[in-house]
């Protein structure tokens, strides 16, 4: 993800994005706002992109991520100034792509 595509996140309807990740943008709004009215148009929109084992695996990383932030803000946890280490001997990436 670029710095530019960062500033835009809010902006579904960005042309930085494309079309699969406009969908997974909106996806993931109406999930963490929880506006189930928009599932079955949003589920029509992210099939073109994704199989339903996929939809899974997006929805539950988007809940899962979405409640740990809620966690982190309720009780005023703010984010380690520092690169995560790993304990389990696997090496981790200085940046995502």
């Amino acid at each position: 993800m670029t710095e530019e595509k960062l500033a835009a996140i809010d902006d579904t309807d960005s042309p930085l994005f494309t079309a699969r990740e406009r969908v997974v943008l909106r996806f993931a709004t109406a999930m963490s706002r929880n506006e189930t009215g928009q599932a079955d148009v949003l589920f029509e929109e992210m099939r073109q992109f994704f199989d339903d084992a996929q939809l899974v695996e997006i929805g539950f990383a988007i809940t899962t991520l979405h409640g740990m932030n809620q966690f982190n803000n309720f009780f005023g946890i703010e984010p380690e100034p520092h690169p995560m280490t790993s304990y389990t001997g696997v090496d981790v990436p200085e940046s995502a792509d």
